[in-house]
C-alpha cells in the first residue's frame, strides 16, 4: 500500500466511522446494517461481547428507546493499516450528547475494519468508556491562573 492509497484508504475509514455515528443517530438501522461484516462484533469494556452481525444490530437498534435524540462527536482519528493493507484498526474518541444537552458518554471506539469487494466494512467495535468522576477536574494554580479566562472555575 503506497502513500497515496493509504490516504484514500485512511479518509474512507474516517468518514465509515462518522457515517456509522450519523446513522445511528438517525436510527436508519437499514442502512446502519450495511456498513458492518456479517461476523461483526460489538463490545464494550466490563461489559457484554454481542458477536455476530444480527445479534449486534439487536443490541445496538434496542439499546434506546425509539426516537430518543442524541447526537455522537467524535474526535480525529488514528488509524493503522494492517501488512497487507486489506486490514486496519483504527481509535476514535467520541462524545455522546442526549437530547437533554449533557454529556452521556465519553469513550474511546476501538475499531477493526476490513475490506470486502472493494470497501472498507466494519469487523469489530470495542468501547473503552472514561470512567466518570464527579466535580471539577483538579487543576494546578499555575493552570488556573494561566488560562483563567479560557477554563471555567468552581
Amino acid at each position: 500500500m503506497d502513500a497515496v492509497e493509504q490516504l484514500l484508504a485512511t479518509k474512507e475509514i474516517e468518514t465509515l466511522i462518522t457515517r456509522c455515528c450519523q446513522l445511528c443517530d438517525d436510527e436508519d438501522w437499514t442502512t446502519f446494517a450495511t456498513l458492518w461484516t456479517d461476523d461483526a462484533e460489538f463490545g464494550v469494556e466490563d461489559g457484554p461481547t454481542f458477536a455476530g452481525k444480527e445479534t449486534m444490530l439487536e443490541f445496538v437498534t434496542t439499546c434506546l428507546t425509539p426516537g430518543y435524540v442524541g447526537k455522537h462527536i467524535c474526535s480525529g482519528t488514528v488509524v493503522e493499516f494492517g501488512p497487507d493493507g486489506t486490514t486496519a484498526d483504527a481509535r476514535t474518541d467520541v462524545v455522546w450528547i442526549a437530547a437533554n444537552f449533557e454529556n452521556t458518554i465519553l469513550s474511546r471506539y476501538n475499531d477493526t475494519f476490513v475490506k470486502q469487494d472493494g470497501r472498507w466494512l466494519f469487523r469489530r467495535r470495542f468501547e473503552t468508556p472514561t470512567a466518570f468522576v464527579p466535580g471539577p477536574p483538579p487543576m494546578s494554580d499555575v493552570l488556573a491562573e494561566g488560562f483563567e479566562g479560557t477554563t471555567r472555575q468552581q
